[in-house]
């Protein structure tokens, strides 16, 4: 079997594939084309551990990120995964070969005072502002992930004793995130006046594309949120304003479970990365107040 069959089956399989996101499919489709390409004349099939070690270690000398090459290592795991399933391949070059090691960094948060800033950004009662108010307020009210944001439909919406949207996540998992009074309001106010009055608003999404048959893309919300940061002076994308919101919870005493539920992750070992934000709150706390870290506040 050459390298091109491998490539075009696996891609079929991953489109079939359940539990995958369309981003996931396309970067480890991206991966494994880019994986075959450094194989050349060796078939995958047969390929050694020396060929998956040498194909990452190349991309760390053009200075790939480490996250990047464990994506790269992911996807092509799951492709001798899928080539052993079906008796394609001859074994498992990527057994033994390790994930590299990624630095736990603390994900961007914003201040309490730039996202007051942020969401006074929008200006005007245009419709198009009113969407711009909503997705800022979405986005930092509930931490979606953008692709969650552009996913829901106006059936996702849920308006009883108060707004309640059905978020589908990573692995199509669906959760309830409920809205506070503030991003409820706006959401009403978006759904009865601004959302009808804009292009594509026969169709089912709540933030229809022009065309109204796809949703506003990942693309244009990026846009339109750095848009609302530089006429604040903020340089903010959607995911720092769902770190932010996780942050800003744990800063207020939000259990970790909590977050963990509300960001939709699988594991709660994912949501860990914002336990420093606690541990940072409460060592200011011992510093200020107990004598044996300084007590500053208790010689004032």
């Amino acid at each position: 079997m050459d390298n091109a069959a491998v490539v075009q089956a696996f891609g079929e399989y991953l489109r079939v594939a359940k539990g995958l996101s369309q981003n996931t499919v396309v970067s480890y489709g991206r991966d494994v084309r880019d994986f075959a390409a450094w194989c050349g004349k060796t078939r995958i099939i047969a390929a050694d551990t020396a060929v998956v070690e040498g194909w990452l270690a190349a991309k760390s000398r053009q200075k790939a990120a480490a996250s990047s090459n464990a994506r790269r290592l992911t996807a092509v795991r799951q492709l001798y995964a899928f080539l052993l399933e079906r008796g394609w391949a001859e074994g498992d070059p990527t057994e033994g070969v390790p994930l590299p090691k990624l630095a736990k960094t603390l994900p961007k948060a914003l201040s309490v005072e730039q996202v007051k800033a942020l969401l006074g950004a929008p200006l005007g009662n245009s419709p198009s502002e009113v969407r711009l108010l909503l997705i800022l307020q979405l986005l930092y009210a509930t931490g979606l992930r953008v692709s969650e944001l552009c996913g829901l439909s106006l059936d996702a919406v849920a308006d009883g004793e108060g707004v309640v949207l059905r978020v589908t996540g990573k692995g199509g998992k669906t959760r309830m995130v409920p809205l506070g009074a503030v991003a409820a309001e706006t959401m009403r106010a978006y759904l009865q006046d601004a959302r009808p009055r804009l292009r594509g608003a026969h169709g089912p999404w709540l933030l229809a594309g022009p065309g109204g048959k796809k949703p506003l893309t990942r693309v244009r919300v990026f846009q339109l949120v750095r848009e609302a940061g530089a006429r604040v002076g903020v340089n903010v994308a959607p995911h720092h304003l769902r770190h932010t919101f996780a942050t800003h919870l744990l800063q207020n005493d939000a259990d970790l479970r909590s977050v963990q539920l509300m960001l939709g992750h699988a594991s709660l070992n994912t949501t860990q990365i914002y336990t420093k934000v606690a541990g940072d709150r409460l060592r200011k706390v011992l510093e200020d107040y107990h004598p044996l870290g300084g007590g500053r506040r208790r010689k004032q």
